[in-house]
């Protein structure tokens, strides 16, 4: 297990180019540069922000990755994008998740990591779900109505439904997570310091 007093040293500079990997990779998905079927499916953000913030050292704020991914989603497509509510509600996601990392730094092992984010994951999916919900006159306002935003959608020819979303960001952030993860272990290693153990620990 590592100490919160240890964060500074931990190792940092392959997740790092990581974060800095998938930033480039956001863009250019919003850019529309990416045509790739299984990369357009690939939508790691939750990652990004839960486990980024997670593996990233004490003295880094959580508000960091949160405001990269911000930036670049106004750079890549325009402020009045990012600043409408729906966006709003997910930028926000982002932040919780990214705080409530940093809270969890140092306390948690690699399985308390990889259910984090599964959480953040189920999370962000309701929260945007009911997000589009509340915006799309398509939903009945009622209980049947939300869960038929959190299910089948709107079921629109071509339209996969919502759980399909929820079913590739799970495998994104999961995959993503454990990428991470490894990246810091393996530094860990090279560097001979303390790697992020399976399970915390009972002291923590």
């Amino acid at each position: 297990m590592i100490s919160s007093d240890s964060r500074s040293s931990r190792a940092f500079l392959l997740p790092l180019i990581l974060v800095l990997a998938a930033a480039a990779f956001r863009w250019a998905k919003l850019k529309g540069y990416i045509t790739i079927e299984a990369l357009e499916n690939f939508s790691p953000w939750m990652a990004l922000a839960f486990t980024g913030t997670l593996v990233f050292p004490k003295r880094v704020s959580f508000v960091c990755i949160p405001a990269l991914l911000f930036v670049i989603g106004m750079v890549a497509t325009s402020v009045s994008d990012v600043l409408h509510w729906e966006a709003v509600a997910v930028y926000g996601c982002f932040g919780l998740a990214a705080w409530l990392a940093a809270r969890w730094r140092g306390k948690v092992g690699l399985v308390g990591g990889l259910l984090g984010v599964i959480g953040c994951s189920i999370g962000f999916y309701v929260v945007t779900n009911t997000v589009s919900w509340l915006a799309e006159p398509s939903y009945a306002k009622s209980l049947a109505g939300w869960l038929q935003a959190l299910t089948t959608g709107i079921g629109l020819p071509g339209l996969p439904p919502t759980t399909w979303f929820l079913r590739q960001s799970l495998i994104s952030d999961l995959a993503f997570s454990c990428l991470l993860l490894a990246a810091y272990n393996t530094e860990a290693a090279i560097r001979r310091q303390q790697a992020i153990p399976l399970l915390r620990s009972s002291a923590a």
